[in-house]
C-alpha cells in the first residue's frame, strides 16, 4: 500500500511538471501561415512566411499581387504585423494586422486602409 502512494505521487508530481513545462512554451509565429480574409471585397487567401526572433518578426507576405515583406511585433501571444502591398494603378496600401496567437491558429483584426477593416483567422501549415 506504500508502495502504490509512493507511485501515485510521483505520478502526480510527473503530470504536474509536465503541465507546467507546456505553459511555459512562448507562442511562436515561426513558420507558413494560410491565412483567410472575409471581407466586403470577397474572401482573400493570402500566406505568410515568418520568423520570430525574441519579439521581432519578419517575413514574406505572398497574395495574389505576388511577393512582398511583412514584419512586426509579437507581446506574449499578441501581435501586429504590417505589410506594404502595391496595387494595380502603381499606388500602394498599408495592411495592417493585428491578432492572436495559439498554438497552430491566428486570429484577430486586418486594417486595410481606404478599403476597411475585416476579421481574419489562419492556420499554420505543417512543414514537409
Amino acid at each position: 500500500m506504500r508502495n502504490r502512494k509512493g507511485l501515485i505521487g510521483a505520478w502526480m508530481i510527473l503530470l504536474l511538471a509536465t503541465v507546467a513545462n507546456a505553459a511555459d512554451v512562448a507562442p511562436t509565429l515561426t513558420g507558413s501561415w494560410q491565412l483567410e480574409i472575409v471581407s466586403p471585397q470577397g474572401t482573400r487567401m493570402p500566406t505568410m512566411m515568418l520568423t520570430q526572433t525574441g519579439t521581432q518578426v519578419t517575413g514574406t507576405y505572398r497574395s495574389m499581387r505576388g511577393d512582398v515583406p511583412i514584419g512586426g511585433t509579437i507581446q506574449g501571444n499578441e501581435f501586429a504585423l504590417t505589410v506594404k502591398i502595391s496595387g494595380q494603378a502603381g499606388d500602394s496600401l498599408t495592411v495592417e494586422y493585428k491578432g492572436r496567437v495559439t498554438g497552430d491558429a491566428v486570429a484577430g483584426r486586418v486594417m486595410m486602409g481606404p478599403r476597411g477593416e475585416a476579421n481574419f483567422t489562419g492556420k499554420r501549415v505543417p512543414s514537409t
